[in-house]
């Protein structure tokens, strides 16, 4: 079947890779301007992952509070708000595009196809969208913690073919492998793509990055190469 549509993750296949220790780095200032034990609180930070990606808390205040409650800890306002600031800042860095990320998106455009993201991603991240530099350039942005599903959850990927209004078999999913997501595109038909990062980028969860053996691809400027090569 020809194909349709893209659709991305976001963070380590559209951004720039991440130093790992500059990750835990951040979450270790997070914890020191809410008060907390860094180590401990890196710890619980990973631990309530889904609880931030699947948006039950309703914001990234919330989120962080809850991190703090988990820790039997408490953290006063004035706290939270640094603490948001830090996270706020964090995030927008990381927003920043892989190098060829903004011309292949533009290209996919001209070549007539539609375009979505699927992110699994803390609510922090919607709020910064409207002003990264993808915002104008995919169609249908996916959120997990605004959608209420987290991938590789089948209805996640299906959503966002009938926003696209695509069926699963006109799309390939691009991403770096974190939460299973290439397993998940592929159940629900999609044709999966790796996008292969550094070792040392900020390690995803869940990744099946090793143990990836389907299509696998350098760089985002391959896509364009690939539909041809597949249609």
């Amino acid at each position: 079947m020809r194909v349709q549509a893209v659709v991305f993750d976001l963070f380590n296949t559209l951004t720039a890779p991440v130093e790992d220790g500059e990750f835990k780095a951040s979450v270790r200032a997070i914890a020191a301007a809410a008060g907390m034990d860094p180590e401990a609180f890196t710890q619980r930070w990973f631990d309530l992952w889904r609880e931030r990606f699947d948006g039950r808390s309703g914001s990234i205040e919330a989120d962080l509070r809850g991190v703090c409650e988990a820790m039997d800890g408490e953290a006063d306002e004035t706290a939270i708000r640094r603490a948001v600031e830090i996270r706020v800042e964090f995030s927008r860095r990381t927003l920043r595009p892989r190098g060829d990320a903004v011309a292949t998106l533009r290209r996919l455009r001209r070549m007539g196809l539609r375009t979505a993201l699927l992110s699994n991603c803390s609510a922090d991240v919607p709020d910064l969208w409207p002003s990264s530099p993808y915002a104008g350039l995919i169609d249908e942005p996916l959120f997990s913690c605004v959608e209420g599903l987290v991938k590789p959850d089948s209805d996640f990927y299906r959503r966002a073919c009938e926003r696209l209004g695509v069926g699963p078999a006109a799309c390939i999913y691009v991403g770096d492998g974190g939460n299973h997501e290439l397993t998940g595109a592929a159940r629900v038909g999609m044709r999966a793509v790796l996008i292969r990062t550094p070792a040392t980028r900020a390690a995803t969860y869940d990744s099946e990055r090793s143990s990836w053996r389907g299509e696998a691809i350098d760089t985002l400027s391959e896509i364009p190469e690939l539909i041809g090569a597949g249609s």
